[in-house]
């Protein structure tokens, strides 16, 4: 079928209105049916909202992880522990006062170690008698196990696994129920695994170690699970630990129909489950929404703290305690929406966390109904305002309610930890709004093609963009803009270049200047030119960079970096070739601060580039790299804004051009080397050094270089700084100065 009376000269109107209202309706129709794609994009959404604003951990909230941990393991050996350990470690969280201990664990067989198997085992080699007295004078470690159990508050548990048996685990509680039979909404199991009858009837409750397993990310975790075949209900191990830690008897579940409920005859679901105090809100299949703290090892104590008696009473007393293990060698680890590689046990105890807290995330009823009523009025607000609004004013009105689209659902999570979806509708909204306004595009595209043919040959990617954009540009002249100026150089390149003929220091600086600029551009940077071995960069303009100048740092240390590692690749080529390999070593000089930044140079030509008094000092800080034999050296400016990294002061400097010092440091590492012990004991040292040395206390200062220049050493900090300093305090020593101010006054640029 021809498409001319749609998209023919006379129709420019039509084309985007009929266009838009197609997406609209498809994608109605792709909502009300809300296949799983949808259902995934939703939940990737959500699990972009705990990120954002996870669950604020409460330490006063009492519950806890008993960590069988690396260090655990390392003391009591691997994994199943004698059952002996474990009774002597529910001894011990008992005499602390625990309110309840629930095991993310399943004790399925016997003892493998207890003494009383291996006893039996004689029977092979040995007279039945004998047999029987050895055994009646060794102690069982399963019922060592069980009387330990008997005496406290413990919660075993059981798992749901094809490969296990049909019996039901052991049930604790009672059950009752308002509205509906909970039982049509739960999940459903085949077959499971249990802990030995000994200890389950020792136990004061019994409950599922399974999370949900719908994706590979735990996001909601049934509290109540069915058996295919059997009766009743069993609980999850979070909900039946915080029950018998409550000492409660009996679960409520209310569901569709219960009183004060309105289900209008549909059997939409469960509603909560109620245990002793603790109300827990639940989706329609009797799930909670995991709301993510993510990994907190505040919330962990060690086992093996537990059982040498380090662990205050206090840390203990009262608390629901879950056993479990992080260690990474026993595979008990799950993904969350905050974080990846949690432990399982964790996922248990953010649960009780949650009910005991009564923080829940929920995604009301009504929520697809208002998503799909918001999603059809402005769509076809939208429709009816394509062809009547200019691109610019459409674009206003796109932005405002695309914006509410996404702002409504995110209050409504930080806010009210409601659910609602921030992608669909808004999604739809551009979609309608892009396919509509098509046609203009491709005008605007046209007009754009021949400007960067025009330019794109000899201005930077960036600028060409901008002038495409705003043509209005294309004439000389800047604006003042704070910005951070890079500038680099090879040191000694003129002996490097003499081992290659032309060709070859071609791909020599090609290999060096290409990683270099991707660190640089990698990092929202703007090159502004290449000088043979030299590269001159800034951030903040043309677009604006926030937190440019910590960009900045962490692009010169990613580059240092890279040198290291194409260092030992030109030494292995040079090996290979029998060739002398001479290292490449690279200075690098940073500066922030107001600078003119535009087009700059004639009415023939001109160049994206920036000018100051503050770029000139960028450019006299790099030329300070080689007198002082560091890598990196950056401004008062520049350090004065990332005042968490690692950098440390090195001297005052009258620069060419100055007239008053400027105070210059080198930058040595990003913001976990500053926390280091090594790097604290370094920036300690250095800074009673320059207070000896600008006091011209120069023997004192000389004899403060050997224990700098060892912690220097332990911080990682590779320079001839020390070197330096010591060749002239020597000459300061023979003559010292009568007028010292503690300026060294730079004779080169």
């Amino acid at each position: 079928m021809r498409m001319s009376w749609l998209f023919g000269r006379g129709n420019t109107q039509r084309a985007p209105l009929v266009v838009a209202l197609l997406v609209l309706v498809n994608a109605l129709f792709l909502r009300v049916g809300d296949p799983g794609a949808l259902s995934r994009l939703r939940d990737f959404a959500f699990d972009g909202f705990q990120r954002l604003q996870p669950r604020q951990y409460s330490p006063e909230t009492p519950v806890r992880v008993i960590d069988i941990d690396e260090a655990s393991l390392s003391a009591y050996g691997q994994w199943p522990w004698p059952r002996t350990v474990l009774a002597e470690l529910v001894d011990k969280l008992t005499e602390k006062g625990v309110a309840a201990i629930a095991f993310d664990a399943v004790f399925a067989e016997s003892d493998r170690s207890s003494i009383s198997g291996m006893v039996r085992e004689l029977g092979a080699f040995t007279d039945p008698e004998t047999v029987r007295k050895i055994s009646a004078a060794v102690q069982d470690s399963d019922k060592v196990f069980a009387g330990a159990i008997a005496s406290s508050k413990v919660v075993t548990g059981f798992g749901f696994d094809l490969n296990g048996g049909t019996d039901p685990p052991r049930r604790f509680f009672g059950l009752a129920f308002a509205g509906d039979d909970p039982s049509q909404f739960l999940p459903i199991q085949a077959r499971t695994v249990r802990t030995l009858p000994l200890l389950v009837a020792a136990a004061k409750g019994n409950g599922s170690v399974n999370t949900d397993h719908e994706s590979v990310v735990i996001r909601r975790v049934p509290m109540m699970f069915r058996l295919e075949g059997q009766e009743g209900l069993f609980p999850a191990l979070s909900l039946e630990a915080l029950r018998v830690a409550q000492g409660a008897g009996t679960y409520l579940i209310k569901s569709s129909g219960a009183s004060s409920e309105l289900s209008f005859g549909a059997h939409t679901g469960i509603v909560s489950i109620k245990t002793g105090d603790m109300l827990v809100p639940t989706d329609a299949r009797g799930r909670v929404t995991l709301f993510d703290t993510g990994h907190m090892p505040q919330r962990f104590i060690s086992a093996l703290a537990v059982l040498r008696d380090k662990v205050p009473p206090a840390e203990l007393e009262g608390r629901v305690v879950f056993v479990g293990t992080s260690a990474i060698g026993l595979k008990d680890l799950r993904n969350t929406p905050v974080q990846d590689t949690v432990p399982g046990v964790e996922i248990h105890a953010q649960l009780a966390e949650q009910i005991i807290e009564q923080q829940f995330l929920a995604r009301p009823d009504y929520a697809d109904g208002a998503e799909l009523i918001y999603l059809a009025v402005i769509g076809l607000l939208f429709v009816w305002l394509l062809p009547r609004l200019s691109a610019a004013r459409m674009a206003a009105v796109a932005v405002v309610f695309i914006g509410i689209g996404v702002a409504a659902p995110w209050v409504a999570f930080s806010q009210f930890h409601l659910l609602l979806d921030p992608i669909y509708a808004p999604g739809t909204l551009a979609a309608i709004y892009v396919s509509g306004s098509v046609l203009a595009f491709m005008r605007a595209e046209r007009d754009r093609r021949e400007i960067r043919g025009a330019f794109g040959l000899y201005l930077s990617p960036d600028v060409v963009e901008q002038l495409a954009r705003n043509p209005a540009l294309l004439q000389l002249g800047g604006e003042m803009r704070e910005i951070t100026v890079m500038f680099t150089d090879v040191r000694g390149f003129t002996t490097i270049s003499e081992q290659f003929d032309p060709p070859g220091l071609t791909r020599f600086m090609n290999r060096f200047l290409t990683p270099m600029t991707d660190l640089i551009l990698g990092n929202r940077g703007t090159i502004d030119k290449y000088m043979g071995d030299a590269i001159m960069a800034f951030w903040n303009a043309p677009v604006t960079v926030e937190g440019h100048a910590v960009r900045a740092c962490e692009t010169a240390l990613a580059m240092q970096a890279r040198l290291r590692v194409l260092n030992e690749e030109w030494k292995a080529e040079a090996e290979a070739s029998s060739r002398r390999h001479i290292p490449v070593n690279v200075g690098i000089g940073l500066n922030t601060g107001p600078a003119s930044v535009g087009n700059f140079g004639s009415s023939q030509r001109f160049t994206y580039s920036c000018l100051g008094d503050e770029v000139n000092l960028a450019s006299r800080l790099e030329g300070l790299c080689r007198t002082y034999e560091v890598a990196i050296i950056v401004g008062a400016n520049t350090r004065s804004r990332i005042s968490h990294f690692a950098a440390v002061e090195l001297d005052l400097v009258m620069v060419k051009g100055k007239t008053e010092p400027e105070p210059i440091h080198c930058l040595v590492g990003d913001a976990d080397l500053a926390t280091s012990s090594a790097f604290r004991a370094l920036a300690e040292r250095q800074e009673a050094f320059l207070a000896a040395y600008r006091g011209g206390a120069f023997v004192e200062a000389m004899a403060m270089i050997d224990s700098c220049n060892a912690a220097a050493a332990s911080a990682g900090w590779h320079q001839g700084y020390y070197g330096v300093m010591r060749a002239r305090l020597d000459g300061l020593i023979v003559n010292a100065p009568s007028d010292w101010t503690g300026v060294y006054v730079a004779r080169e640029k």
